[in-house]
């Protein structure tokens, strides 16, 4: 396990560099892998906090590429002698009880260097995989980007300027339109880009974000997915106590896609949302981070 950041989200690697990662990904992308075990002294070591519900963690590969984004959705700590059965058929590494967990970490964790005994703290994070995950803008995105922002949903609920030129795209992977953070949603699998997602600003502890995904992509979670990751990078890089989507009353679409991610609606906003050429009433849809 390792801490470095990849994609503004902190990054965790399997076992050890070489055919155990490659297998230990593929577990994880293409099986059922939904599980880790890592030492509680080693984030110590490192002086980072042990992984918590709802944070997002880039999945890297033997060339530290960012492959999928993680999901925490369970953290556990407990002796290595208490780890259960179900950790271990999470963790799907060819341990069908916690006894056969106990005899492979063992050997594995004393292989590398390490000393266990029954009253070794376990950290035990389960987890989900995203299908997508988010990665910084490049120049040759402003190609998608002036094709997407033709569509007519994005230049009704968005501020796009209308009609959207191609040196506006290119204008936006320059200098990001003023945003704090702009960030491309891929497609976890094929990195075919699908959308964009960014934080607009931090006030009062409120970090504003926003987001929208290309007419061909849409219906996929591909948004849901991109909030998710966004609240663990405003977790991570600002103050903020409170993620807020501002969404005009009229978008449904929007509205379904931050209750997905975990975005309640918290009343009206004073300012107004563009709906087309007219205006609607803007909902704040929020969620508090830890």
């Amino acid at each position: 396990m390792a801490f470095t950041v990849v994609d503004s989200l902190r990054s965790i690697e399997f076992g050890t560099p070489g055919e155990s990662r490659t297998r230990l990904v593929d577990f994880i992308v293409n099986g059922n892998k939904r599980a880790t075990a890592g030492l509680l002294h080693d984030y110590a070591k490192e002086g980072e906090p042990v992984e918590h519900v709802g944070e997002c963690l880039a999945m890297v590969d033997n060339d530290r590429k960012h492959v999928a984004t993680l999901r925490v959705t369970r953290v556990e700590i407990t002796r290595f002698a208490d780890v259960p059965d179900e950790f271990a058929l999470a963790e799907a590494e060819g341990d069908l009880n916690a006894a056969d967990f106990r005899v492979s970490h063992r050997e594995y964790w004393t292989r590398i260097g390490e000393v266990v005994t029954d009253d070794t703290q376990v950290v035990q994070v389960y987890f989900d995989v995203l299908a997508h995950r988010l990665r910084d803008l490049r120049p040759e995105d402003a190609e998608w980007i002036h094709r997407a922002c033709q569509d007519a949903d994005i230049q009704r609920f968005t501020m796009v300027p209308r009609p959207y030129t191609r040196e506006h795209a290119e204008s936006f992977v320059r200098d990001r339109a003023g945003e704090l953070a702009a960030y491309v949603i891929v497609h976890s699998e094929s990195a075919d880009p699908v959308g964009m997602t960014g934080i607009h600003h931090v006030r009062d502890g409120i970090a504003s974000v926003g987001y929208w995904v290309a007419p061909w992509s849409r219906g996929r979670g591909a948004a849901a997915d991109a909030l998710r990751s966004l609240r663990t990078i405003v977790g991570r890089s600002t103050d903020a106590r409170v993620v807020r989507a501002r969404i005009a009353e009229t978008n449904l679409a929007s509205r379904r896609t931050a209750e997905r991610a975990g975005f309640t609606m918290n009343g009206f906003d004073e300012d107004d949302c563009r709906d087309g050429a007219t205006l609607a009433r803007a909902l704040r849809y929020e969620i508090a981070l830890r």
